[in-house]
């Protein structure tokens, strides 16, 4: 019971219609349209959403028939709403955005604007739907701010669903008070729909945060009995499915059965993914049957597999992760454990057998599980797999680290708050450091590892190797940006690096430090960016690197990136292996988002590391890199000697490397050795010159 759902204000519009443009259309089209949007609002709340979806359709076509855009635009955002309560999310947010552009294409007309803002509340509350809360509230923040003048009811539903932003963001106190003041609205505009929402919300605060049974118990009754009376199906469903949620945790499991049960024939009825996934999961809690687990994943899997767009995907799993969480916990076998230890993550897992065939020789790929109770490792190596307990939060390597023979190399992939700490700094009992002992890297899912190291054959020195941008002009355009200041050995990292690589280098510092450069990295082998950064963890898709400009690349600029074909990108910046974590995932760092943008490898770092150490860890890193190390053990190698030279752990720890550490980079043939080369040709060409002329003689 993570906090209701939000619910758009889609059908607040659909009812009004009629009256706020009716002189826009003739009147025997505007009554018919009114008619058809009237019934479509009916058969949305009693859950025939075909039918709505139909009523609904028809007005579009007649308000585009008559060239009412305003009507026709406001339609699509009524269409929108058939498909976001039915779970089908891509649907809704192409109409919205199909909305959006028709009142931006008008936006001079007086219309315009009232529309927007119907539309962005919608938007927001798919994203909060599909956990995506601080783009959300961004969103709700922004509406606020502008100031535009809204309907109450409109307003009462911005508040109700701010109210459960708040509570799922960690303020249960402002969630509460936020709530009540959206039912002071909703009863003042008798919306009986924006009631129930914030009612549930109530009592969803009650039970989770203030454990206060009693009182969820009697809100949630008495919101079920007004959604009997209003004949709202879908509000009916999401009462006696939290008030299900109560009843189980106050002890009576007979009353939760009984509940969901109800709902899920009703959700498989009407076809509602959310309803049935959170009843089945509750089935399974009190039958003590984890197929209805089993079942709940299958559903939660398919309404997934249409997120086919990153601005979409996000947490999508973030508020389902209790479901995958039972069956990795109850999961008999160490490839069934896998198998939901991946599919929690939103991928598809390797079979074991396959899986242990990848992983090298000489290393243990560690795949991690934070629980809400617990936490747990699978150590998967050539010779077998093994499932033990790992302690949080993790302050040894003991806690963390699973006992080990015949291994030199840790692949670890993380889980909520592990990856957000320096695993190479864990020390044992005797002093050694991870680091000491191993040679370590990350991936963000299993599926990650590389199948074997990458061996390319040599290229010529003319050939483009490194795209190096960096020391940028320093101005700063964003409220809340760090103190940044000129970094006087940005350019000089850039050069050293150049200097320790053979291929052709591509600098640009000061004004040429432009994000515009990164349109061309396919281009290059090495992506070297030494510039500043800052992880955003209250809104990671605002994690941003800066450029000269100001230009900021966010976390959410660089999905778009095409890094196919780059072997590694370093981040030479603060904070870019940080972000804000996920449950059922990695935090979103932009370190991770140059990996899924198709880099082989990355290395970012996890706290702000001083100037001076910086250089040196990057120095000994590409002169390791340059002479054909392969990607880990260059990392490793760098942090020992800065540990020999009594370097302390904020200068080298932070340093993590992501995807394939066990590739060495493409060499390239050095213009020193092809020159050595030519004279040797030569030397040589002309001893049997010397020697033909001699015998001739």
């Amino acid at each position: 019971m993570r906090g209701e759902a939000p619910f758009p204000g889609h059908h607040i519009i659909g009812l009004a219609i009629w009256i706020a443009f009716a002189s826009a259309c003739c009147a025997q089209g505007a009554n018919e349209a009114q008619a058809l949007n009237k019934a479509g609002g009916a058969f949305l709340y009693s859950g025939e959403y075909e039918k709505a979806l139909d009523a609904f359709g028809k007005a579009r076509i007649l308000f585009h028939e008559r060239g009412a855009t305003q009507q026709e635009a406001v339609s699509w955002v009524n269409i929108g709403a058939v498909h976001f309560y039915r779970g089908r999310y891509v649907e809704a947010w192409d109409v919205y955005n199909r909305a959006a552009a028709m009142a931006e294409e008008r936006a001079r007309e007086p219309w315009a604007p009232d529309v927007l803002q119907f539309v962005d509340v919608n938007r927001a509350a798919l994203l909060q739907k599909l956990g995506k809360d601080h783009d959300a509230l961004e969103i709700y923040l922004k509406l606020r701010r502008a100031g535009q003048k809204q309907e109450p009811a409109e307003e009462a539903r911005v508040l109700a669903n701010l109210g459960a932003l708040y509570r799922r963001l960690g303020d249960p106190y402002k969630a509460l008070e936020t709530e009540r003041a959206s039912m002071v609205l909703f009863r003042q505009v008798r919306d009986i729909d924006g009631q129930l929402g914030a009612m549930k919300n109530i009592a969803i605060a009650q039970a989770m945060d203030f454990q206060d049974y009693a009182a969820a118990r009697t809100g949630f009754t008495a919101a079920l009995a007004l959604a009997q009376g209003s004949g709202n199906q879908r509000e009916e469903m999401q009462c006696e499915l939290y008030l299900g949620e109560a009843l189980f945790r106050s002890g009576d499991e007979a009353g939760a059965r009984l509940r969901w049960r109800s709902v899920l024939e009703k959700a498989r009825s009407l076809k509602l993914p959310e309803e049935e996934w959170k009843a089945l999961y509750g089935l399974g809690r009190v039958e003590h049957d984890r197929s209805h687990w089993q079942a709940a994943a299958a559903v939660i899997e398919s309404t997934r597999a249409d997120l086919r767009r990153a601005e979409l995907r996000g947490g999508f799993l973030a508020d389902k992760r209790d479901v995958f969480d039972a069956l990795i916990e109850s999961s008999s076998t160490d490839a069934e454990r896998l198998d939901w230890l991946e599919r929690s993550r939103g991928r598809s897992a390797l079979p074991l057998l396959q899986l242990r065939q990848k992983v090298p020789a000489d290393s243990a790929l560690l795949v991690y599980w934070v629980g809400r109770k617990q936490a747990g490792v699978l150590k998967i190596t050539a010779a077998g797999s093994e499932w033990s307990a790992v302690r949080i939060p993790a302050r040894a390597a003991q806690d963390v680290v699973p006992a080990l023979a015949g291994v030199r190399r840790l692949i670890l992939v993380p889980d909520g708050t592990l990856a957000g700490i320096a695993f190479d700094a864990l020390a044992w009992a005797d002093g050694t450091k991870v680091v000491e002992r191993y040679e370590t890297w990350s991936l963000p899912s299993s599926t990650f590892l590389p199948a074997t190291a990458r061996n390319a054959r040599a290229r010529w020195p003319w050939e483009a190797q490194l795209l190096g941008v960096g020391d940028p002009e320093v101005r700063t355009a964003l409220p809340g940006d760090p103190d940044w200041v000129h970094l006087p050995r940005a350019a000089a990292e850039l050069v050293m690096v150049a200097k320790q690589l053979n291929g052709q280098s591509d600098l640009r510092v000061k004004s040429e430090a432009r994000k515009q450069a990164l349109n061309e990295a396919r281009d290059f082998r090495v992506i070297h960016l030494a510039t500043h950064a800052a992880a955003d963890f209250e809104n990671p898709a605002r994690s941003r690197i800066l450029f000269s400009g100001p230009e900021y690349l966010y976390l959410r600029d660089v999905a778009k990136l095409d890094l196919r074909g780059v072997e590694l990108v370093t981040l030479s910046a603060c904070e870019t292996e940080a972000g804000a974590a996920a449950r059922g995932d990695s935090p979103m760092s932009l370190s991770r988002a140059f990996l899924e943008a198709g880099a082989g490898s990355v290395v970012g770092s996890l706290w702000a590391v001083r100037d001076a150490a910086a250089d040196d860890f990057m120095r000994r890193f590409y002169r390791e890199l340059g002479n054909g190390t392969p990607r880990g053990e260059a990392l490793r190698t760098a942090k020992l000697e800065m540990i020999r030279n009594g370097a302390p752990v904020e200068d080298w720890a932070a340093f993590v490397l992501s995807g394939d550490g066990l590739s060495p980079l493409t060499p390239y043939w050095s213009w020193s050795v092809l020159l050595a080369g030519g004279a040797a040709v030569l030397v040589a060409a002309g001893l049997v010159l010397s020697s033909k002329r001699a015998k001739k003689g």
